[in-house]
């Protein structure tokens, strides 16, 4: 049986203290009763940090996402709903919400979204998402393997999934691949940026709360030999696993996890990975930041 849930009719760009704000309204909850029921569950903060998060005059940090995850639950939000629209702790980390702000080809996809579908960006958030990159002995990237768990902020029927090959790649030989949960929708390519976005159509339409489960596959073709692999993540709080496995006929020198708030930014992170014998690596990010998250690797 599906939990229900009651979920405000506001779209995603809507911040937290006024998402907030509205959804304690429409519960009817003062918030020392809401106060107490947290307290029962071991969740300690006061009326006054309370009234100040949907005010807006503070935010709730790291230290505070149990007491968010609560607040979902107790205001029969879907999970991930208040939690998505926290931003970055540090103020130079906050990202515009101009579509695929966080990757200097931006306006590239900006552009095949308006090929493709344009109102379908921003409808769903991301609350888990698996991915496996696959490595051929001819060193290139031959396939994207990915898992994700999707929750609707707004109606949607569809999710957008963008890839950017390696440089002087042939974007005809790359697809986007339903597998199970969604099918292959309409697909846009950039020469030049090396760049495709595509639809993947949901089995269903899914209204705000309603949550999915989606199997994809990236399948490139091109050849090209690759010495990184990124994730951009354009809201915060996904649960984000990154797994690359090497060719045993083509193992790298070095392995590197990388994390950035602009793809063309300073390495915020950076650390080497122990590969496993059967040549995997692995970065696991519990609560990914606006920005991206990769592995880098040499071969020589």
């Amino acid at each position: 049986m599906q939990p229900r849930f009651h979920v405000p009719d506001i779209g995603p760009e809507t911040p937290f203290a006024d998402a907030l704000r509205i959804a304690i309204a429409d519960r009817g909850l003062a918030l020392n009763r809401i106060q107490a029921r947290l307290a029962e569950r071991g969740l300690r903060v006061g009326i006054a940090t309370l009234s100040t998060w949907q005010s807006g005059r503070r935010l709730p940090r790291a230290g505070s996402l149990a007491v968010v995850t609560a607040l979902e639950e107790l205001l029969e939000l879907p999970a991930g709903w208040l939690a998505v629209r926290i931003p970055p702790a540090r103020p130079e980390s906050t990202v515009s919400h101009r579509p695929y702000a966080v990757v200097d080809y931006a306006a590239t996809l900006t552009r095949l979204l308006d090929v493709v579908r344009g109102d379908a960006h921003g409808r769903l958030r991301s609350v888990t998402v698996v991915e496996e990159i696959v490595i051929g002995p001819d060193r290139s990237m031959q396939s994207k393997r990915v898992v994700q768990t999707l929750v609707a902020v707004k109606e949607v029927d569809r999710q957008i999934v963008v890839h950017q090959g390696e440089p002087g790649c042939d974007v005809a030989l790359i697809s986007p691949n339903g597998v199970t949960g969604c099918r292959t929708g309409r697909v846009a390519r950039d020469p030049e940026a090396g760049a495709i976005l595509g639809e993947l159509l949901l089995d269903r339409t899914l209204h705000p709360g309603d949550t999915a489960v989606v199997h994809y596959e990236i399948v490139d073709r091109s050849g090209m030999p690759s010495t990184q692999y990124y994730r951009f993540h354009e809201w915060p709080g996904t649960h984000h696993v990154l797994e690359v496995q090497f060719h045993r006929d083509a193992m790298p020198v070095r392995v590197t996890e990388f994390r950035r708030r602009h793809s063309s930014g300073p390495d915020l992170v950076q650390r080497d990975l122990m590969m496993s014998p059967d040549g995997r690596v692995h970065v696991i990010a519990p609560e990914a930041e606006a920005g991206l998250i990769g592995i880098t690797w040499e071969w020589d």
